[in-house]
């Protein structure tokens, strides 16, 4: 779940807040006049997100993962024992 907090918190609290997102796992959405404008995660996140998205644009693999879900979901699933 994301914590809100405003820019003016977020800059204020920068390098406690770098330290959380490293470490923590924490992630904040910053606001300005009460709306989102950014997330602050951390690297590690980012990257696990980010090769997720490249493995979802790729038409054939989004398309066996939804048949998978779909085969689950309908108990079509094949055992290797």
């Amino acid at each position: 779940m994301l914590q809100a907090l405003s820019a003016t918190e977020a800059r204020n609290t920068f390098l406690p807040l770098l330290d959380k997102v490293s470490s923590g796992g924490e992630r904040y959405m910053v606001t300005r006049h009460g709306r989102p404008v950014a997330v602050i995660l951390g690297y590690e996140e980012y990257s696990r997100i980010e090769s997720t998205l490249r493995l979802l644009e790729n038409r054939q693999i989004f398309n066996d993962i939804t048949r998978g879900i779909e085969d689950e979901k309908e108990n079509r699933l094949i055992s290797f024992d």
